[in-house]
């Protein structure tokens, strides 16, 4: 995709579940537009190399904007709007490749963190006008959602580019909630879908 463009990924399902609204809305925003920008969806695996090369492959492309990456938190209730990328691989369950990894760095010898580019304070603002809930998380955990976010983060520094990019939390669907059988939060997908809507919104006016 060689014009302007905001890159959106989300997961494929990992740790047993058929679902992840993560992977769902990245295919959902493939070919949208939101100002002077289109949205490139892309839908990553979970194992850490193949999603870096993914990735890395992505950031290359002509025309790139920003990047807001998408991932699962379950047990949250709200959707987190991750402020910092730490470089720290320590799996509390395996990838899709059955591997564990603990106590390694996401880049050895790059910085012990990143802070996020896009402009979280602003979709924050527009999500809570909405009534949708919402909060600035400072714990990206140390699974493949931070190492995302990281070694993007990184990336991009190394290559200064002035690419806003970061990455939002988001919790279970109620259907995934019903298959655990756990008192455990969750979130509709359309309600999912209109706050990534509106990230993506504020994302484009920023650019």
């Amino acid at each position: 995709m060689s014009e302007p463009h905001i890159l959106v990924t989300g997961f494929e399902p990992f740790g047993g579940d058929a679902l992840n609204p993560s992977g769902d809305l990245a295919k959902a925003m493939q070919g949208r537009r939101f100002g002077a920008l289109a949205v490139r969806g892309v839908v990553l695996p979970v194992e850490h190399v193949a999603a870096r090369r993914a990735v890395a492959a992505a950031l290359d492309e002509p025309g790139l904007a920003a990047v807001l990456h998408l991932g699962l938190a379950g047990g949250r209730a709200r959707i987190a709007l991750e402020q910092v990328g730490v470089n720290a691989m320590d799996y509390p369950l395996p990838d899709a490749a059955g591997r564990i990894v603990k106590g390694e760095a996401c880049v050895p010898g790059g910085p012990a963190a990143y802070l996020a580019t896009l402009p979280l304070p602003a979709i924050l603002a527009a999500l809570t006008a909405e009534g949708i809930p919402a909060y600035l998380s400072y714990t990206a955990g140390t699974y493949l959602c931070n190492y995302t976010v990281y070694s993007t983060l990184h990336a991009l520094a190394a290559r200064r580019a002035a690419v806003p990019a970061g990455f939002v939390h988001l919790p279970f669907l109620p259907a995934m909630v019903a298959a655990h059988g756990l008192p455990e939060p969750s979130m509709a997908i359309g309600l999912m879908l209109r706050a990534v809507e509106i990230a993506l919104a504020v994302i484009a006016e920023a650019s």
